[in-house]
């Protein structure tokens, strides 16, 4: 994953997000690995439509889902310092139909990014699904704005948040990114 800076990395502009503007009363969120037509009032498209983040949130909670163009993971990392330094990382495939989601830490500023258990934090993703069809994987996950673990940022509703993304053709989130990846900007409701 490469960060907003640049040191001679790709990466691909942030686009604005489409949002409603009429209210909209909004379907229940489950994790199921759907994308329900007014499950989410954000959604975002990076990369050319390669990959596109869904977001909602309440007053203690992050909705998200990631729809990427790869049969292989989709990833997000929440607000780097320096490339993919200090970022909190959600990686997710769907392999054998199981869904693998993983929450990670960026120690580095090209990696590595362990999961937070073995930097001993913990696994802070609440509730999380997928689905892998006809070269599409979306993942769904849950968690708390502040999960209180020193490797997951702090949000707060109204927030705008920074972050990286990347997609690769494997289901092993130690592979390189070989799809696309870049970064972007999201804002929480308040």
């Amino acid at each position: 994953m490469v960060g907003r800076t640049g040191g001679g990395t790709t990466s691909s502009p942030a686009q604005t997000p489409t949002t409603s503007t009429s209210p909209v009363q909004l379907e229940e969120w489950k994790a199921d690995g759907i994308i329900g037509q007014n499950e989410y009032p954000h959604e975002l498209s990076l990369a050319g439509g390669k990959l596109t983040v869904y977001w909602r949130n309440d007053d203690t909670y992050l909705y998200m889902a990631l729809k990427g163009q790869t049969s292989g993971w989709v990833a997000i990392g929440f607000e780097p310092t320096d490339k993919m330094k200090d970022a909190d990382m959600v990686f997710g495939w769907v392999q054998d139909g199981n869904t693998v989601v993983i929450d990670a830490y960026s120690t580095g500023t090209y990696g590595p990014h362990p999961p937070d258990e073995k930097l001993g934090g913990s696994s802070d993703i609440l509730e999380y699904a997928g689905k892998e069809e006809n070269g599409v994987t979306i993942i769904e996950f849950k968690r708390k704005l502040n999960t209180g673990d020193q490797y997951d940022k702090a949000f707060t509703p109204g927030q705008k948040i920074s972050f990286i993304f990347a997609l690769a053709d494997a289901d092993d989130f130690t592979t390189k990114h070989n799809i696309a990846r870049g970064y972007g900007e999201l804002q929480l409701d308040g």
